[in-house]
Formats: C-alpha cells, structure tokens, sequence
C-alpha cells in the first residue's frame, strides 16, 4: 500500500524540472535542474550511464523521489562531443567523445552550482557514470559527498574487453595514428560496426583497467554505494567495495533491484541517499581541525585498551576522523547495536566525540 501510494504521489505530484545550458568547451551542455519544496541546502549533481541521458527513466524518477525528500537535484546529459545533445548517443554518428571528457563536464556543472550558491554538491553517478564521478570526486575538497549506484568495476571493464574479439587489433592500429584519425571499428562501448577517433578507442578500451573502486580511497568526502541485488549489468559491486569498506565508505543493498532500479527500487535508492545526504550534511558541519587532541588522547585511553593492534577489535589509529565520529553518533542512537559501545558514546557530549574522533586520526600521520 505504501508502495502504491508513492506511485499515486509521482503521477499526481510531478515535479517541475527547468532545463539550464552551460558552454563548455565550444559545445552546449543540457542539464534539469530539479529544487524541491522546502529543501535542505543539500543539492545532489547526478551522472548518467553508458551513452544515455538526463531524460532516461532512472534519472527523471530519482529527480522526482529526491524531490519528494527535500533534496534538491541537477541531472546532465555528458555532451559526447555533440552540441546540445538529447537522447541516446547516435551510434552512427562519428565518436570523437573520450571517457574522460565527463570529467571536465561534471566539474565545470559543479562550478555553475557554486556560482549559484550551492556548495558542496553531492555527486551521484549511476553505471559507467559512477566510474567517471568518482574519477572526478578524487582528490577534491568542495564535495559534500559521493554516491555510486551500480558503478562500473574493474571487473566488468575486464568482461568488456573480453568480449571484443578483435580488440587486440583495433588497439595496435589506434596506437599508430594520431588521436584524431578516424577508424572504422567493430565496436565502440554498446555501439556495433561505427566510426571513432583512435583517442576514443584508446580512451574507453585501451590502457589500465579502471572501475569506480579504483578511485575510492582517493575521494576525502563521504561515499555511498548502493548495490542492486539483482544486478545482472555488473554483478559483483559489492565484493568489489567490501574491502574498502569503513573507511568514509559504506555499501547499502537495494534488495531484488536490476541495474536500472526500476519501478519501485529508485524509491528505496532515493531514502537511501537522502539518509546519507543528511548525515553527510552533518558530517561536513564538524571541524575536526580545531579539535583539542590533548583532550582526545585523554578520553581515548580507555578506547585504545580494547582497540589495540593486534586484538579482537579493529584499531582505530589512523581511522578517518569523520567515520569514527559517525560511529560513535550510531552507537549513541542504537543504529549500531554493541551494548560496551552504546555506554561509551553515550557517555560523550558532542566536543568529546569530535576530540576522541580528531585523535585517532591523527595518530598514524
């Protein structure tokens, strides 16, 4: 029921999407741009998949369920070298885009927030655009968080190019021309028998395997990776991230959802990244830079006795400060379930948390 009127709610409710232009790079780039209704400062950049859009289904209904939950949204279509480009990419049309030309695309939509106004973006990336948000997200300190649903791996990079039988060939002949020089190929990421420029093909299939994980740890905002249970595009996301794990990364299941998350799994994806935009919103609120670390060395020896190297506890030295602050806030509410550990953030106020946190982090640097 509660399903059905979510449903009701979308069809009756829709929301009003203002498309916007950018120029960038002698070309004119689209976007919808999405505010909500008594929204949050939160505003989240969403990326799309291989050769798709902003108009695609997935993105129109994450707008809109977003929306619902206050968070506000700009959904871009990568220009793949087209001025102005709507729909599908034509794949007979001559490919000069390469893979890395989204990020340009994305950080110059970050920057026509900011002038805006809206800072720290949350950036979401579905598919092969999760790979090329979190490319973009390394490294940068004006994010308020990174989301990947469905992200490429390394994995399904390798499946690719184990299925392009003449790859080997079409690389050899790409290495000897400039990158400019257009060739006739069999195939270009989902296009079949189509035209591109040896830096396309070089770009999307030649060089180092790459997925979204390669570029995690190098992201300093929080992450969230949201995993399709029954995603058949790039199964195996989750054990890529696991890992990873921790570390100002968390992995949630969308259980029964396809790659696309259609029909009612977009809603569950949407709470999931209206939760994690909302503690990342709080996250990014803390200054761990002015904590007091004598005080937090005080406080923290009580932890450092369960917490030693080499015991059944993980050690937290080192540990980002922001994810242990986060912890211990999930330990104080009870959506961590440890009966020590609930005792022990309860019994810390708000600086003490931040002093305990700021500590830890910083003792292995």
């Amino acid at each position: 029921m509660k399903r059905l009127l979510l449903l009701l709610c979308m069809i009756w409710l829709p929301v009003h999407a203002e498309e916007v232009e950018l120029e960038h790079g002698g070309l004119t780039l689209l976007a919808d741009y999405v505010v909500a209704e008594d929204a949050a400062d939160t505003l989240a950049l969403i990326t799309h998949g291989t050769l798709a859009h902003k108009d695609m289904e997935l993105v129109e209904a994450l707008q809109e369920a977003l929306a619902e939950r206050g968070v506000s949204s700009l959904a871009h279509t990568l220009s793949l070298g087209v001025d102005a480009r709507r729909g599908m990419a034509d794949c007979t049309a001559p490919h000069i885009h390469e893979d890395d030309d989204a990020d340009g695309e994305i950080g110059a939509w970050i920057g026509w927030l900011q002038d805006k106004g809206r800072d720290r973006p949350i950036l979401i990336g579905h598919s092969r655009g999760g790979k090329q948000v979190a490319r973009t997200a390394a490294g940068r300190d004006d994010l308020g968080g990174v989301v990947l649903m469905a992200p490429a791996t390394v994995a399904s990079a390798k499946r690719g190019r184990e299925r392009y039988d003449a790859l080997a060939a079409v690389l050899a002949k790409a290495r000897d021309l400039p990158s400019d020089t257009m060739m006739d190929v069999p195939r270009l990421l989902y296009c079949t028998d189509t035209t591109a420029s040896a830096g396309a093909v070089l770009s999307y299939h030649g060089g180092e395997m790459q997925g979204a994980e390669s570029f995690a740890t190098e992201i300093e905002a929080p992450v969230l990776v949201v995993v399709a249970s029954k995603d058949r595009v790039v199964p195996g996301v989750a054990a890529a991230f696991m890992p990873l794990r921790g570390d100002g990364l968390e992995i949630a299941l969308v259980d029964d959802a396809d790659h696309m998350f259609l029909d009612f799994y977009v809603e569950d994806a949407a709470d999931l990244i209206a939760d994690f935009a909302e503690s990342a919103e709080k996250m990014n609120g803390v200054d761990f830079a002015q904590a007091d670390l004598e005080y937090g060395a005080y406080l923290g020896q009580e932890c450092a006795s369960c917490h030693s190297a080499g015991g059944s506890n993980p050690p937290l030295d080192g540990m980002e400060a922001a994810y242990l602050y986060d912890a211990l806030g999930e330990y104080m509410n009870g959506d961590r379930d440890n009966a020590a550990m609930a005792l022990v953030a309860r019994s810390l106020d708000e600086e003490q948390r931040i002093a305990v946190a700021a500590y830890f982090a910083a003792k292995l640097q």
